[in-house]
């Protein structure tokens, strides 16, 4: 079977194309140096109300406040809470404006972006009558994701944020 000349050059020039574009792609990431380890350093989260959010995350989750900076001669204030190992920086400008009011736990997933943060710990049951003592309202109670192999709880803090509590399931 005789194969057409145009065609030939159109394999040709497909194959050239091709090369070309993967010479002019972006490096490979085996071709690259590698990334030096990244550890987990905070959350932020823009609030209206920083003293209300800093005493809600003390009061109710038992964060302390670690320090506190501002920018823009005093007008942007970020204040870095901790507890443990885990950090979160609340991020006060007046001028922010409120963003889209998310759907409940698991639909809240449903809009790209930030959707919770997440704390685990070794008892949910435990956990959860100590939110309910500190007077919390949990959005979704206690719930077992077999899939995810973890049990969880959904409560919000004062600026409408989803707050995750996980629990790995013991196989």
């Amino acid at each position: 079977m005789r194969i057409a000349r145009p065609a030939i050059r159109g394999i040709i020039t497909i194959a050239a194309f091709t090369a070309a574009l993967a010479a002019t792609a972006a490096p490979r990431a085996a071709d690259l140096p590698p990334l030096p380890l990244l550890n987990h350093f905070m959350v932020a989260i823009s609030v209206a109300d920083l003293d209300g959010a800093t005493r809600w995350y003390e009061d109710v989750l038992g964060f302390t406040v670690e320090r506190e900076a501002s920018l823009d001669n005093g007008r942007v204030v970020f204040r870095w809470l901790r507890r443990g190992n885990e950090r979160i920086e609340l991020v006060h400008n007046p001028a922010a404006v409120a963003g889209p009011a998310r759907a409940l736990p698991p639909a809240h997933v449903d809009v790209h972006g930030f959707t919770h943060l997440t704390l685990e710990t070794a008892d949910l049951a435990a956990t959860r009558a100590a939110l309910l003592a500190r007077g919390v309202t949990l959005v979704v109670d206690i719930t077992e994701v077999k899939d995810l192999g973890i049990k969880v709880l959904f409560l919000r803090d004062p600026e409408g944020n989803y707050i995750e509590i996980a629990e790995r399931l013991r196989n």
